[in-house]
């Protein structure tokens, strides 16, 4: 017999949440852009660019000391509260009923975070709309509006975040999709991948050296180890204690990475067939390629991300790119490229398109 209040079908949960939409939620999270945090985002992602994490590398370039990468919004907040629950208080909802997947959306990135800024995350519940797969069956997709906000009142980046709320499949069954290794690429540990990769770095990338079809180079991420969702819990998103009633709700003995952690909680509570990852560091795997193709010049305008299907600890990570179309608006000088990340099986699990700003010969001649 469920609890007095709780929320038990879907169609239930949506007339819910739809009562909530255009609501900014009471919560505003905050973080100080520090030295520390950056190299801890880094850390987390395994991107050590040293743009943004060596402060006499970073005074030789455009902005003449450190940033953090526009992806460290995630540091501040993944940005996904309003999705998954819209205005309903969490103590109604439980992956028991409703196991939620976080889904991608659009995040427009409007100016740099330097060094000691403080930024914070407000969100808004937005519309929520109902869709059917053939893996799943109904299920909701819940979008919600964030805007990050430095100390001086400035938008740093919006974000329009999707997630997934289904009934349970139950019974032990799981999402399925293609692991089978397909090719002969050779994968191993993640630690020495981030060591051994090159950047375009200084060397300006100019907007008239593009062409469609070009291709960026392979950023290999390794075997999905439970290292790496350790660190990107841990080093992104922070360290924290779970409530009692929380583990309970959830029925777990921890909620590590939110769950991620508990072999039993994945299965029986969000249907994974093993540990698995934060979509967002997928998202922060495809700006990376493109940052470290782009170099120190160029900029990061937008991201339109799709999380198709799940990244399991052992899997193998493989994040390709290629130039979609060059154009220029007003005075900027732009390329759309399309990012993907491929597992062992060559399946597409992550997919972008991302939008950069590029210096241009003429400007520079100018």
């Amino acid at each position: 017999m469920p609890d007095a209040g709780m929320i038990t079908t879907l169609d239930e949960f949506e007339e819910e949440y739809r009562k909530g939409i255009g609501q900014p939620l009471p919560n505003r999270w905050t973080i100080e852009a520090s030295a520390d945090n950056i190299r801890r985002w880094g850390d987390g992602v395994g991107d050590y660019n040293p743009l943004w994490r060596d402060p006499a590398y970073a005074a030789a370039g455009p902005y003449q000391r450190l940033t953090a990468p526009p992806t460290f919004i995630y540091a501040c907040s993944l940005g996904v509260r309003a999705a998954e629950d819209g205005a309903i208080d969490p103590d109604r909802l439980s992956t028991t009923n409703f196991p939620m997947n976080y889904a991608g959306g659009e995040i427009v990135f409007h100016r740099p975070i330097w060094l000691g800024d403080v930024i914070t995350a407000q969100e808004e519940v937005g519309p929520i709309i109902r869709k059917h797969s053939e893996r799943i069956g109904p299920f909701v997709i819940n979008t919600g509006l964030v805007q990050y906000i430095n100390q001086r009142q400035e938008l740093v980046a919006s974000k329009a975040t999707r997630m997934a709320r289904y009934q349970n499949l139950g019974s032990g069954s799981t999402i399925e999709y293609d692991r089978e290794t397909r090719d002969d690429r050779q994968s191993g540990p993640a630690d020495p991948l981030v060591w051994e990769r090159e950047r375009r770095g200084p060397d300006p990338l100019y907007w008239q050296d593009l062409s469609a079809g070009d291709k960026l180079p392979i950023l290999p991420k390794g075997t999905y180890s439970v290292s790496e969702l350790f660190l990107f819990t841990h080093g992104v998103l922070g360290t924290y204690r779970t409530k009692r009633e929380a583990l309970e709700r959830e029925g777990s003995a921890e909620l590590g990475g939110g769950g991620r952690f508990d072999m039993e909680h994945a299965a029986d509570r969000r249907n994974m067939p093993g540990q698995f990852d934060y979509g967002p560091q997928r998202v922060c795997w495809m700006a990376q390629i493109v940052t470290d193709w782009i170099g120190d010049h160029g900029t990061l305008k937008r991201m339109l991300n799709q999380i198709r299907h799940p990244n399991v600890v052992g899997d193998s990570n493989w994040v390709n790119g290629e130039v979609a179309k060059t154009y220029v608006e007003g005075d900027r000088h732009l390329a759309d490229i399309d990012v993907w990340v491929e597992n062992q099986a060559g399946l597409q699990t992550a997919m972008s398109l991302v939008t950069v700003e590029l210096p241009s010969r003429e400007t520079d001649a100018g």
